[in-house]
């Protein structure tokens, strides 16, 4: 239950947001995908912090595992290619708000694939 809050949480401001540009009548087709994007890149940010193993013998040294150390890199790498996306997201439901993949918009897609690659690595990193 603990994970849905937080993981759900900016789909239901996302969804919060929509509701009051709705009744104030405000054009809200062009930020859910930049919403999702920005979303993602913070889901992946708490990523790259490594889990911390300490070891008694030793004071002021910290360990982490061998998978870690190998994820913590690529979650680097994610997080560049994320802010690319999130700019392409944001120029695309800028200058494109019509643009349609697959009948959606555009840049909905783009925010909708980097939440849900970032709901991924964030269950890697629980597991690893």
């Amino acid at each position: 239950m603990y994970a849905l809050l937080i993981y759900g949480f900016p789909l239901t401001l996302m969804l919060f947001e929509w509701g009051l540009r709705t009744i104030l009548n405000v054009d809200s087709a062009g930020f859910t995908g930049p919403t999702l994007a920005a979303a993602a890149l913070s889901f992946l940010m708490p990523l790259i912090k490594p889990k911390v193993i300490l070891i008694p013998e030793y004071k002021n040294l910290v360990a982490m595992s061998n998978a870690e150390s190998k994820f913590i890199p690529v979650v680097w790498v994610f997080v560049l290619a994320f802010l690319f996306c999130w700019s392409w997201s944001c120029y695309m439901s800028i200058k494109f708000p019509t643009d349609k993949i697959f009948g959606f918009n555009s840049h909905l897609v783009i925010g909708g694939v980097l939440y849900t690659v970032s709901l991924i690595m964030t269950g890697i990193k629980e597991k690893i």
